[in-house]
């Protein structure tokens, strides 16, 4: 039925009637039906409400019921109460059916819709799982998130041992280990696989195989774990895939095996479209031929974003990042902005005053912090990871009343929204990221409650109505054959060569390079470059500090630069491109200052000084307070200096790189200067380029250079680039899984420390430093 049909019902009990067979008989699997009944709750609430108990039942949603009151409700309470004997929990059939295949097979391969209560039912699994875990997630996004959850789950349980990336430490107090991490970083479980007895190998947001690089690198963990851990379980959970058997079948796990794609559905959605010349909401139903045409819409009476902020809802907005770096989302959403009125709640404004000490916010003009002050939210890729996860916090506490988003919440990272405005229906990657990351993001709408008796919906709102049915009506499959079983003759020699060492089993599981580039790195040419740097970084014995940097000539500078520059061509075997230059070059700085011990808010603060030129800017200040400029021309001089060019960061190599790449503060002055995106750019350094790009390479030189000369600045720099850090007791707590930060406060409090166990201060429970004892109970 068309929306204006369902919004004008004369008789909704006859829809019920019909409606209720279908489910009854088919179950929640067609998305029109929850479409419908979610129109029927929002217009004809007091015919819905009489039904809404019996349609808690026919949805499967039992932890959700009351006793039952006719007789079909009965039945489907005898079905609930096998569930809940055989598993313990309230389980939906859906859930029950998941858990009941993972544990009848070693390899399961399943999809399911954004609202199935997949993750509820992991942490069920990961409680019940008797050997070590492995989690394997495509951002460090959803890192952050599984962490959190789990250590929730295992609270009471201190004997289990939960980290984001492969170690064996606290041995005398761990019966088991969850360890949760990106394909990239997974493969460290081999390099001492007797030390680690895995029953469950958990590969969730699986379609990650598909990507270009990271698919190979996912496809080739995949199967040297089956090899290595044949006796564990693999289960690969994924969004709306059509062919989750795909898995199996690539990676030959056709034996004792099982695959299931749910489709079942239990959170509505009302779809509507924003008419930008009327400024006026309009309905229109997706699944009707020619949704975008006049008489298939209807005017929808209310402004439902208005409604649901004034009633303390929350909306999700999905805008472009460029939107956010030049702020127009302001303009474009200024009326839903403005109804946003500043937070009082403590706990909130305690997290937004985290977020601004983290980013050196305080005295800048930070639009993140000040929207956050109101309850509007920003999200990307590029805000720091801490930053985000405290975001994250923020509006899973339901302190966000609007979040402005890019694709990472596509992504798999768990923020449910009573709104999904889909301002932006462009997505990265192929054919079906783009499908899946559209879907995975409308999934978004709608709260899964707990209430009983209660039928949740949500409201996506689009402007661009055809395009996006287009998009949502597209199917996704995964290939059937890996990418480590096809050529790669389209990709340039960099990659092939990674490939190439992935395939054939080539790769060096030390430093996770391939042996090639290892060998190139084993060169007496690549150790004059060390020396050379070495010299430069240490004096009597000790790395300098950033004063001593500073002190050094330019000269002296680019000497040391050119050196990190050389050994990176090294390892390619080739010249770097006039492209790569520049972001190697501007990444070396914030490398070099970070090697100092330099926090995240301190090297936001080098680079604000050196972005701004506060250099000119004092000289500026100078002639005023010498009278020979007014101080009004003082200001206007200051506010026309432009930003210092600093190439947009860009992950390396990229042999198409062959001119130096725009700033991210072109034509941008002192006056009208973002320092939100200094945040950005200095993070997308540190986690693109510095983290993903150079540290294997740098860590790979200067550790084989130790190996054959036993410099032991050589040793210390590896820890530098590994750890950030040169102080044991550190290192050791950040192999437990405590950020820099948290180390930094809690390292006098540690008695002793390492691989067995962490002796802390006896006298740490009666301290008043809640925040501290927060941080370390988990040892306690």
């Amino acid at each position: 039925m068309k929306p204006n049909d369902l919004i004008n019902l004369e008789s909704p009990d006859a829809i019920f009637t019909t409606l209720f067979a279908k489910l009854h008989e088919m179950g929640p699997i067609d998305q029109q039906d929850l479409e419908t009944l979610s129109y029927l709750k929002r217009f004809h609430p007091d015919n819905f409400e009489k039904e809404e108990k019996q349609l808690m039942y026919l949805l499967g949603l039992f932890y959700k019921t009351d006793e039952p009151e006719d007789l079909l409700s009965f039945s489907y309470s005898i079905f609930s109460q096998a569930i809940q004997s055989e598993t313990g929990q309230s389980f939906t059939p859906v859930q029950a059916s998941i858990r009941k295949k993972i544990i009848a097979n070693k390899y399961f391969s399943f999809s399911a819709p954004t609202s199935a209560g997949k993750s509820f039912l992991f942490r069920e699994l990961i409680k019940q799982e008797s050997g070590d875990i492995i989690i394997v997630v495509p951002s460090r996004a959803l890192i952050a998130e599984y962490i959190l959850a789990v250590r929730e789950i295992v609270k009471d349980q201190k004997d289990i041992l939960i980290l984001q990336f492969v170690d064996d430490v606290n041995i005398n107090k761990t019966s088991r280990r969850i360890f949760i991490v990106t394909p990239e970083r997974a493969s460290e479980i081999f390099k001492s696989p007797d030390s680690y007895k895995p029953s469950l190998f958990l590969f969730d947001e699986a379609q990650i195989s598909e990507e270009k690089i990271r698919g190979i690198t996912f496809d080739a963990f995949v199967r040297r774990s089956a090899k290595i851990f044949p006796g564990a379980k693999k289960v690969f959970a994924h969004p709306f895939i059509e062919n989750p058997e795909a898995q199996l079948i690539k990676h030959d796990f056709e034996k004792d095996s099982a695959f299931e794609r749910y489709q079942q559905n239990s959170v509505g959605k009302i779809y509507l479209n924003f008419n930008k010349k009327t400024n006026k909401f309009e309905c229109f139903s997706p699944f009707i031929k020619d949704a975008h045409l006049k008489n298939n819409k209807c005017d929808f009476p209310y402004d439902v974003v208005q409604e649901k902020l004034v009633s303390g809802g929350s909306v999700l907005i999905y805008i472009t990042k460029t939107s956010i770096y030049d702020k127009s989302f302001e303009d474009t959403f200024e009326h839903y902005i403005a109804l946003c009125s500043a937070i009082v709640n403590t706990d909130a404004n305690e997290i937004i005053d985290e977020i601004e000490e983290l980013i050196g916010a305080k005295g800048k003009d930070s639009e993140l912090v000040e929207l956050m002050r109101k309850g509007v939210v920003i999200h990307h890729g590029s805000i720091p990871l801490a930053v985000r996860f405290l975001i994250e916090k923020f509006t899973n506490l339901g302190f966000s009343k609007i979040c402005f988003a890019t694709s990472t919440l596509a992504q798999g990272v768990n923020m449910p929204f009573d709104i999904v405005w889909v301002e932006n229906v462009r997505f990265s990657g192929t054919k079906e990221d783009r499908v899946l990351g559209l879907k995975n993001l409308i999934g978004r709408a709608g709260r899964s409650t707990n209430t009983k008796n209660n039928f949740d919906y949500g409201y996506i709102i689009v402007r661009n109505v055809k395009s996006f049915v287009e998009k949502l009506i597209e199917s996704s499959s995964l290939s059937t054959s890996s990418q480590l079983d096809e050529g790669s003759h389209d990709l340039p020699d960099d990659l092939s060569e990674f490939i190439h060492a992935v395939r054939e089993g080539e790769l060096n599981d030390e430093y996770n390079l391939p042996n090639k580039k290892t060998d190139r790195l084993r060169s007496s040419e690549s150790y004059l470059l060390i020396v050379r740097a070495l010299d430069f970084l240490f004096r009597d014995g000790k790395l300098i500090d950033g004063s001593a940097y500073q002190d050094m000539t330019k000269t002296e500078r680019l000497k040391l630069k050119t050196a990190f520059a050389g050994i990176y061509e090294l390892s390619l075997g080739r010249e770097l491109k006039l492209g790569e230059k520049t972001v190697l070059s501007a990444s070396i700085t914030i490398l070099l200052w970070q090697i100092q011990g330099k926090t995240f808010k301190e090297l936001l603060g080098l680079r604000y000084s050196y972005l701004t030129k506060q250099d000119e800017q004092r000289k500026i200040r100078k002639q005023h307070k010498a009278g020979i400029i007014p101080l009004d021309e003082c200001n206007k001089l200051i506010g026309q200096l432009a930003i210092t060019y600093s190439a947009i960061p860009h992950s390396l190599p990229d042999s198409k790189l062959t001119s130096p790449l725009p700033s991210r503060f072109r034509r941008k002055t002192i006056s009208d200067f973002n320092y939100d995106l200094i945040v950005y750019d200095t993070y997308d350094f540190l986690d693109k380029v510095i983290s993903f790009s150079l540290a294997d390479v740098f860590i790979a030189a200067f550790d084989q250079y130790h190996e054959v000369s036993q410099d032991v600045r050589a040793s210390e720099m590896v820890n530098y680039f590994k750890y950030g850090t040169n102080d044991e007791k550190e290192i050791w707590l950040l192999r437990y899984g405590f950020s820099i930060e948290e180390a930094e406060k809690i390292k006098e409090l540690v008695l002793s420390i390492d691989e067995n166990e962490i002796i802390f201060d006896e006298n740490i429970n009666v301290r008043n430093n809640f925040h501290i004892k927060k941080i370390v109970e988990r040892y306690l």
